[in-house]
């Protein structure tokens, strides 16, 4: 071979890979472990793995109504994150305008560390749309009705296509460590809802257990998944303040947060919610941890499995009706719950265990008819490809 076709030969050795070359594949999902609980989980990233699929009932951004939700571990996908959101900027620019917003730069916020429902809030505030909403059979949000989101899907809240609301304890929809997550439910027949640690978790007998055993509950107020991975060392339920001990992001200073209420404090990147929905300033302790019971009736029997409240919607900012999520309001002890398997708090601080996978701001798509971004691997393509090209170009001009 003359040294001119070799170097062409070369080049396009170079050239076939570049083009070969397409956005990443589903990463399966990596399931933490907590050796000496109660353990720090991934603020960003795996702190646990759902385990089965799901039918969407609205089209979203990545999912069409009546489509699959690839969830289960066994599909390479199955991530449960925590509650948080890596951030909004330059980015996310057309993802935010794909949720209705006009000026996507009012609503950008590149810290990160919001919760899917306050970064839900923030920019509904900022941008006066509203979110979440159903415009017909088309839900538009940060994540889907299902609590998901991006090619790569994910939960970060609700997994209401993973159990029915029906029954009495929901149905376990994924694995958190070493304990079980199970849908909202403590007794849907009777309408209770369980009373949970600031984990996130509780004690109390499971359709996959003959005794109390420490399980997991999805909630519709954050952390929504789990807060830390429980229970202490010594099979007691986890504080606001043991769980406050295990992050160092917990000790920052908060930032105010607007949205359509006003605004409030909130440190970023803390899942460690109080008894009003605070993660900031003194806590006041979850009811969990002075009472027996667990389980109580809430205020709200709105038949809401989204964890959010919602607006009915025919454009971003024309609503006529919201449906509200019941799960909001600030707990307090009833009288009328489950005597089973109630502990009091534990007050070790753990270790810090949780999974270091991250969740890259470009690659949190929202829930709307708008393309999803591309992720860095993906936006190579077309770089490694003109690389190459010119590499060939050049090669064949020198002969």
């Amino acid at each position: 071979m003359t040294m001119p076709l070799l170097r062409i030969a070369l080049g396009f050795l170079l050239l076939v890979p570049a083009m070969a070359q397409g956005p990443p594949p589903s990463v399966a999902c990596v399931n933490p472990t907590c050796a000496s609980p109660p353990c720090k989980a991934a603020t960003l990233g795996d702190v646990g793995c759902s385990t089965l699929d799901g039918t969407e009932v609205y089209s979203n951004g990545f999912i069409a109504k009546g489509g699959t939700v690839a969830a289960a571990a066994t599909t390479g996908g199955g991530h449960i994150y925590g509650p948080f959101e890596a951030g909004f900027a330059e980015q996310q620019k057309s993802i935010i305008e794909g949720l209705g917003c006009t000026d996507a730069t009012v609503a950008y916020d590149a810290a990160g560390g919001t919760d899917i429902g306050t970064a839900e809030a923030a920019i509904s505030a900022h941008c006066g749309i509203s979110l979440p909403r159903l415009e017909g059979d088309k839900w538009i949000s940060i994540v889907g009705p299902c609590g998901g989101h991006t090619s790569d899907y994910h939960f970060h809240r609700a997994f209401a296509c993973l159990y029915q609301q029906t029954g009495a304890h929901s149905t376990a929809v994924g694995d958190i460590a070493g304990w079980k997550m199970y849908g909202k439910w403590e007794d849907y027949a009777n309408t209770k809802l369980p009373y949970l640690d600031a984990c996130g978790g509780h004690f109390g007998v499971t359709p996959d257990s003959t005794t109390a055993v420490y399980h997991y509950h999805v909630q519709g107020r954050p952390p929504y998944t789990v807060g830390c991975h429980g229970p202490t060392a010594d099979n007691k339920l986890v504080g606001v303040a043991a769980c406050r001990a295990l992050y160092t992001e917990c000790s920052n200073a908060a930032s105010t947060i607007t949205t359509a209420t006003g605004t409030k404090q909130y440190v970023r990147y803390c899942p460690c919610f109080d008894a009003d929905g605070s993660n900031s300033g003194t806590p006041k302790e979850l009811p969990a941890l002075s009472t027996s019971d667990i389980s109580y009736t809430p205020s709200s029997t709105v038949a809401n499995p989204y964890g959010t409240h919602y607006s009915i919607c025919t454009s971003a900012t024309s609503c006529s009706s919201i449906v509200a999520n019941p799960d909001t309001t600030p707990i307090t002890v009833g009288s009328s719950g489950s005597t089973t398997g109630g502990t009091t708090a534990g007050t070790t601080s753990g270790t810090d265990t949780g999974s270091t996978a991250t969740e890259a701001p470009a690659t949190e798509a929202p829930a709307t008819g708008a393309p999803p971004t591309t992720s860095a691997a993906s936006e190579a393509l077309p770089i490694q490809f003109l690389q190459s090209l010119v590499i060939v170009l050049a090669m064949l001009q020198s002969f």
